[in-house]
């Protein structure tokens, strides 16, 4: 290779991995680095800048729990959704949407004064509240249980300040406003559970599991119900929230025994279902508390009660769980795991699992009747479903056109909308 191409290459290389640095692939949005010189130049022209500091990682905890690739895809959705505020006309063409830096979930506003009447706090606040109805539309429905953190800042011009370090400045002050107010609001919702906890203010409701054939129940799911006053916004809210503090043990502790106190109303002979998170399974109320009182006294019998753990959770908390479940196993109860197919399937801890039932994400189910890769996919997990000895459970059943064509896939069970009109 003669020197001049040679150099080419060399520049080429070194502008790419520079390019990599000033602009994020994931949502396409550049680093605050890449526009420094925007913002200055905006600054100057007006003044003065308000920069909004949007964070929606800050506990770190929703990466840890979904693993990274389902959170990049929050990630993606959420700069979506800043898009979107711009087409709406919540951003205006002038403002500046960027990230802290690229590859982070920390993302950056800087609002140009005086648009279409509105001052720039009345436009901060409409962004604000703008975004977070957008995080709970059905197109986001991901981004649901995600709780974003905000800041804000005032960027003065300042002629013995350099524009750069005043932007910097304000924007580590944005950050620092987020966090005061995330401790005030953590405070309020723990409290909020410890009461909810104390006065046992939860309810259970039950979505049936039927053959998909004849429509015979095989059994119920228990889902917890809450009547919210403001602390949380959705029960996907809830237990995210309770996931993260000491009160997760003794809050799946008030849903469980409310769920097997209100099983009573259901036919007897079948299957009770009961979610659990990892620390859920090693709780020793389950062999020998109070849970274990219970399904005595309602009559319940051991193998009648399935415990059920998520994919996810399957995967990524095996090792420390698996004392816990064997010992639940051992008791009579069965195992199933949840949202099957939603993309952390490891085979060697299914294997090791050893669940009685995979229940196939609702994703995956959902307009399975007019999708071939979809059906392609759920042949594949219903023929490792066989290998391994489980039954299969399709969740999210809305269509009579879907529960016939997971007929014709060979799948035996179906829980859905379609046969249970009960409001959440």
């Amino acid at each position: 290779m003669n020197h001049p191409e040679a150099d080419y290459y060399r520049l080429r290389t070194e502008w790419l991995r520079y390019k990599s640095h000033l602009r994020d692939s994931l949502t396409g949005l550049p680093a605050l680095a890449a526009v420094v010189e925007d913002v200055r130049k905006l600054l100057e022209a007006q003044r003065g800048v308000e920069v909004l500091y949007l964070d929606l990682g800050r506990s770190g905890w929703h990466e840890t729990e979904l693993g990274w690739a389902a959170y990049d895809g929050l990630v993606r959705e959420f700069a979506a959704a800043l898009r979107r505020a711009r087409e709406t006309g919540l951003l205006a063409p002038q403002d500046i949407v960027c990230l802290n830096t690229v590859r982070s979930d920390r993302f950056l506003v800087f609002l140009a004064g005086g648009e279409r009447g509105f001052s720039a706090q009345a436009r901060r606040e409409r962004l604000f509240l703008g975004l977070r109805d957008a995080m709970k539309a059905p197109e986001t429905q991901s981004l649901r249980a995600v709780r974003m953190a905000a800041g804000h800042a005032r960027v003065a011009e300042h002629p013995m300040t350099r524009a750069e370090r005043a932007i910097q400045a304000a924007v580590a002050e944005a950050v620092l406003m987020s966090l005061m107010e995330r401790e005030g609001a953590e405070a309020v919702r723990h409290d909020a559970l410890a009461a909810l906890i104390a006065g046992g203010k939860v309810r259970s409701v039950f979505h049936p599991i039927v053959r998909l054939s004849d429509m015979r129940v095989l059994g119920h799911e228990a889902l917890t119900r809450v009547d919210f006053a403001g602390a949380f916004e959705s029960i996907e809210d809830l237990f995210t929230f309770a996931e993260t503090t000491d009160l997760v043990v003794d809050f799946e502790r008030v849903c469980r025994r409310t769920a097997i106190r209100s099983s009573t109303r259901l036919p007897k002979g079948g299957h009770l279902f009961l979610n659990a998170s990892a620390r859920a399974i090693t709780d020793p109320d389950w062999l020998d508390g109070e849970t274990s009182e219970l399904l005595q006294a309602t009559g319940l019998r051991p193998n009648e009660v399935v415990v059920e753990v998520t994919e996810r959770l399957a995967v990524s908390h095996h090792e420390g769980f698996g004392p816990g479940l064997r010992a639940l196993k051992e008791r009579g109860h069965r195992v199933a795991v949840d949202d099957m197919g939603a993309g952390y399937a490891s085979l060697q801890t299914l294997v090791a699992i050893e669940p009685d039932f995979l229940k196939f994400d609702t994703r995956l189910v959902r307009d399975i009747d007019k999708s071939s890769i979809k059906r392609s996919l759920l042949e594949t997990l219903r023929a490792l479903a066989e290998k391994i000895r489980a039954r299969v459970i399709a969740e999210g059943i809305e269509r009579e056109e879907e529960r016939e064509t997971l007929i014709r896939l060979g799948i035996e069970y179906g829980q859905g909308y379609l046969f249970n009109h009960e409001g959440n």
